[in-house]
């Protein structure tokens, strides 16, 4: 069975494509939490010395956290990583 070199080809990256199609479904996030990658939310903050505030409060116990706008830019996420997500969350409910 001898295909010509330019229809080898064509079908290589015709499967290349459509491989790369089938992962980009698969691995498709709406979520837009998720924009931050392994950080989560713990916290929402109306203002900017708010969300100070509560990081500051988080530094304290010994978890690292960051803060971003939300998408609509009212108020600011506090991220933590998946480890200290329940001290975190622990740490606020109980202060």
């Amino acid at each position: 069975m001898d295909l010509p070199a330019p229809f080898l080809l064509l079908v290589a990256l015709l499967v290349i494509g459509l491989l790369g199609l089938v992962l980009r479904w698969a691995f498709h996030s709406p979520d837009p939490h998720r924009d931050y990658g392994l950080l989560r939310q713990v916290a929402k903050a109306p203002t900017p010395t708010a969300a100070k505030a509560v990081e500051d409060q988080l530094r304290r116990a010994g978890v690292k956290s960051t803060t971003v706008p939300t998408e609509d830019g009212d108020a600011y996420r506090i991220l933590v990583f998946p480890a200290d997500e329940r001290a975190a969350i622990d740490l606020l409910l109980n202060s």
